[in-house]
């Protein structure tokens, strides 16, 4: 029979319990599972949970707001979004509110506590507290 450098035989790795970290065959893990366990060490799951609204955005708003309005980015717990118009970044500085639900739904980290409108020209809009 042949020995492995730590002196045991490929028979006995075989035989090893499935808990036993030297255990060669353990099931594979997701990398879904593997990167937020990595984010979570790192300290930084908050963080990409919360920029993953910029990643969503048409989806999480509609593809009628997307085509108006696309965030810039998340810097804290707020949220720029560049807006075309006057008018838009006024008609979505009134739906705040249903806005950030969207936003934050089903999330328990991460969550944005605030929304600024920039008119894509670089204008900021007037209300900047999440209370619309």
């Amino acid at each position: 029979m042949v020995e492995s450098r730590s002196g045991e035989s490929k028979r006995a790795r075989w035989r090893r319990a499935p808990g036993d970290p030297k255990n060669r065959k353990a099931p594979p893990e997701r990398v879904s599972g593997l990167i937020g366990t990595m984010f979570a060490r790192l300290g930084i799951a908050e963080k990409v949970e919360r920029a993953s609204v910029v990643a969503e955005w048409e989806d999480l708003v509609g593809a009628h707001i997307a085509r108006v309005a696309r965030p810039v980015r998340v810097q804290g717990e707020t949220l720029f979004v560049a807006v075309e118009s006057a008018s838009w970044r006024m008609e979505l500085s009134m739906m705040r509110p249903q806005l950030m639900r969207k936003l934050n739904a089903g999330k328990r980290q991460g969550r944005i506590e605030r929304i600024v409108f920039v008119q894509a020209d670089g204008r900021v809009s007037e209300e900047r507290d999440g209370q619309g």
